[in-house]
């Protein structure tokens, strides 16, 4: 159809989107003049607390990274509580000097709530990661899972890799 950018759509005409997309034609048409009208729903529920750090060089040393793991580790512990949240899920997101970003999740019998709870998970999760060879450029942790979620979501758990290619430094 010849669109690639968001000025080819508010370019097209409200018959030929809707020809194309029926019910949707309108909405894509609105859209592209920014017109929504959606009530805007202020209220959501919180599903999570994190926290994360970009280094501004990047660290390897296995002390480095500990000393950094355990200050992450005050800062979500200082969220969690501002919050009052309660999660079972913890966490685990590093980026690397290539952009590469993973991450690691754990999840447990009982509510994630202070330094005591989260810091040995914490440096259970970083021990799988290849750091040394591997420099990090950013670190974070977060608790997920709610008390109210069900006992099997509970124990649901992603593990991602992402890589971009392509992206300069």
């Amino acid at each position: 159809m010849g669109i690639f950018t968001g000025l080819d759509l508010r370019n097209m005409s409200l018959t030929r989107l809707t020809q194309e997309f029926g019910k949707m034609g309108q909405v894509f048409y609105d859209f592209s003049r920014g017109i929504d009208n959606r009530p805007v729903i202020s209220e959501w529920k919180r599903k999570s607390v994190s926290c994360e750090q970009t280094f501004e060089s990047d660290i390897s040393e296995k002390s480095a990274v500990t000393i950094h793991l355990y200050h992450t580790v005050l800062e979500l512990v200082r969220r969690i509580e501002k919050n009052d949240f309660k999660g079972y899920t913890l966490t685990l997101k590093v980026k690397f000097l290539d952009f590469q970003q993973i991450t690691r999740s754990i999840t447990i019998d009982h509510i994630l709530r202070t330094k005591d709870d989260i810091l040995p998970l914490a440096k259970q999760l970083m021990q799988g990661v290849e750091f040394h060879s591997h420099p990090i450029r950013l670190l974070g942790l977060g608790v997920s899972n709610q008390k109210n979620a069900t006992a099997k979501e509970r124990r649901t758990w992603v593990e991602l890799e992402l890589e971009f290619e392509g992206l300069q430094r």
